[in-house]
């Protein structure tokens, strides 16, 4: 087996980033509307990149062109539509998701697009719930897959798909945001949103189980890193203080105004609405980074504690 492909599969916090820093690069990313993808495209453009993102739906393309984004008509599981652009560009960035079939099929379209003799750079979006329940340690970029969470069973994968593209010419890199919050959307929201409506925060399970969470803005940094410094392997953009969910829920409570009130929704009441994501919203997560740290990334905020006030004021506004 190629060493480089072992120390993908098996030893990514080994990994060393490509020295130097590309300060004019042209990204292609997929996502650029989304939760997580409007915050990188946003974060790219303002560090000086040129950024040109797929989008399906033609109303969407007036808020990338007010950021300085170019838009680019297609749909992730219509190849056609985006491959031959994607291969125009430096770094691809595979934000976007619909389902797991159509994410298989824009991952091959996007390799094929970075597979050149230069080797061009791919990112993929993952998500620290495919380490599964981590237990009583935390689980940093070399941590095995044993059972990931049953809503992203089949992301590891995809994960591995991007790793072994170094095998065709491709330098890539599998980034995992903790639970992310900030902004209009996210998950964490729902803390806010029950707070605000119902006078306490609304968590699911007991509350006991760990979070491990990332400031949108601050992951929007990481990515920039990543690009900026062709960072490849596996980076994890989690703020590094894993925290209880009753603690999360008691925080936002106290910033929405609902003096730190909380309660507790059973599971199976939760699953009602959200499926499998419930299940993974109790999982026990401490999840760290060693590697982002190398690239020169540091969160703006350390916790979700810190981090609170700033997401409460741009979800409330």
């Amino acid at each position: 087996m190629d060493p480089r492909r072992t120390r993908l599969l098996w030893q990514p916090d080994n990994t060393t980033p490509v020295p130097g820093v590309d300060l004019d690069v042209r990204v292609f990313l997929t996502g650029g509307t989304g939760y997580i993808g409007g915050a990188v495209a946003a974060a790219l453009v303002r560090a000086g990149h040129s950024v040109t993102a797929l989008v399906r739906a033609s109303g969407k393309e007036r808020a990338l062109l007010q950021v300085g984004v170019s838009a680019v008509r297609g749909d992730l599981g219509e190849p056609a539509t985006y491959e031959r652009i994607a291969a125009l560009h430096d770094t691809i960035i595979h934000a976007g998701f619909e389902d797991p079939d159509t994410d298989l099929i824009a991952l091959e379209t996007l390799i094929g697009a970075a597979r050149t003799d230069e080797g061009r750079h791919l990112i993929y979006t993952s998500g620290v719930w495919v380490l599964g329940d981590t237990h009583s340690t935390v689980a940093y970029e070399n941590a095995p897959l044993r059972s990931p969470a049953r809503v992203v069973a089949w992301r590891g994968e995809h994960e591995q798909l991007v790793l072994l593209s170094a095998d065709e010419g491709v330098t890539p890199c599998v980034i995992r945001p903790g639970l992310v919050y900030g902004g209009k959307g996210g998950l964490v929201s729902r803390y806010f949103s029950s707070a605000t409506d119902e006078g306490a925060a609304a968590f699911i399970g007991d509350g006991r189980n760990h979070l491990s969470l990332v400031y949108r803005e601050d992951l929007a940094q990481l990515y920039r890193r990543v690009v900026e410094k062709r960072g490849w392997g596996m980076f994890h953009g989690v703020d590094g203080t894993p925290l209880r969910v009753e603690e999360v829920a008691r925080a936002a409570s106290e910033v929405a105004g609902a003096g730190g009130a909380t309660r507790s929704i059973p599971p199976a009441e939760a699953r009602a609405t959200l499926g499998f994501t419930a299940d993974a919203l109790c999982l026990e997560q401490q999840v760290g980074t060693r590697r982002a740290g190398e690239l020169g990334w540091k969160p703006r905020f350390d916790s979700f504690h810190e981090g609170a006030p700033s997401a409460f004021a741009e979800w409330s506004s």
